[in-house]
């Protein structure tokens, strides 16, 4: 039985929370659990420089970004009801209008895009899934109104697209679709621990779900590290000292109207505040992952993980001032403070793009 389906504030994302489910992935008996070691921010990205973007097309204070391995920024704002393609540097290259490709189509909540690989670009809206290449032309649009609301990540491997749903109940599974999002397979999922917390507390929209190298891997907001689809026996994982685990799940509550939304949000804002949980797991690069902790209070920001799937070097874990902006193309990419406030002139905040500096052993 599903205990809601109203939207509530999101503890992580606009003040808003929506009623779905995401999950916990419970600790394998078959896993080696290893704590990565913690090292300082500055030792694992080194600041490369600054991107400004033109200040023609101006931003909501909802929007996000992607990125994709050759660096260019696709970046989605809701409240302007538009898809940008930029190049690494900022400058404006596509608008995408996904009226273009199906006139019914419009944004909502649930909608975020993605680059699918460095060609091809999926946007999620109230109708469906709309398909574009980097020139903005509609390659694609598909009516599934659930495949939109139900897809919490999704990424190419081997010719094959991906889908991590957020909608898990009694069952839950990864979808396998062709290059024209056809369904072709699924892969079973183990169900969340705590379904009543996987309910409403969900990952950064876009980021349950990445593809590296060797596999597709995907994570719940509960999980302390991220699995691959196809799971080895005794797989390194990695739980940061930082970490909190969840011991019970949310407690019983009615079905949220405005006499009871307050009273509501602030017990489950209590009960997040005594458990971590993951804001998204991301590909750094193809063979490296990177999960983002939030939920314990700290004065310290946004914990992170970063492992190497190909033993390139030893995991670590460290501090960031906030979420990121994005992460890719072995590079982290953070909001900074907007630069012309003094002069109220409507600007973009900036981007401050960090690379990545593999650790060593020593």
């Amino acid at each position: 039985m599903k205990f809601f389906t109203s939207a509530l504030p999101h503890l992580c994302l606009s003040g808003l929370l929506i009623c779905l489910i995401a999950g916990c992935n419970s600790r394998s008996t078959v896993d080696q659990v290893l704590v990565p070691i913690h090292s300082d921010f500055g030792n694992l990205f080194m600041l490369e420089d600054t991107i400004r973007f033109n200040h023609a097309v101006l931003f909501g204070n909802r929007w996000t970004m992607d990125v994709n391995s050759a660096g260019e920024l696709l970046v989605l704002d809701p409240q302007s009801e538009g898809v940008y393609l930029f190049s690494p540097s900022g400058a404006f290259i596509q608008r995408m209008a996904i009226t273009d490709c199906n006139p019914e189509a419009a944004f909502n909540f649930f909608a975020h895009a993605s680059f699918l690989d460095d060609s091809q670009i999926a946007v999620f809206n109230n109708k469906g899934v709309i398909v574009f290449n980097r020139d903005g032309e509609c390659v694609q649009a598909i009516t599934d109104r659930d495949f939109a609301t139900n897809t919490r990540g999704i990424c190419s491997h081997r010719d094959t697209i991906f889908a991590m749903p957020g909608d898990v109940w009694d069952s839950t599974a990864i979808r396998a679709y062709s290059p024209d999002l056809t369904f072709m397979d699924q892969f079973s999922l183990p169900l969340p621990e705590f379904p009543r917390r996987a309910s409403t507390m969900l990952t950064n929209q876009g980021a349950a779900m990445a593809c590296f190298d060797d596999d597709v891997w995907w994570v719940y907001s509960e999980s302390f590290d991220a699995s691959p689809r196809l799971s080895p026996t005794k797989l390194p994982r990695y739980m940061p000292d930082f970490f909190v685990e969840r011991t019970q799940d949310f407690p019983e509550f009615e079905l949220v109207d405005q006499s009871n939304f307050r009273r509501i949000t602030e017990m489950i804002s209590e009960a997040e505040s005594q458990a971590s949980s993951v804001q998204g797991m991301y590909a750094l690069d193809n063979e490296t992952r990177m999960i983002v902790y939030g939920g314990t209070e700290s004065d310290l920001g946004t914990g992170a993980v970063i492992a190497s799937h190909g033993d390139r070097f030893p995991a670590v874990s460290t501090w960031l001032s906030e979420g990121p902006k994005a992460v890719g193309n072995g590079r982290l990419y953070m909001a900074g403070d907007p630069e012309d406030e003094l002069t109220g002139e409507a600007t973009n905040p900036p981007i401050i793009r960090y690379r990545f500096i593999p650790p060593t052993d020593e």
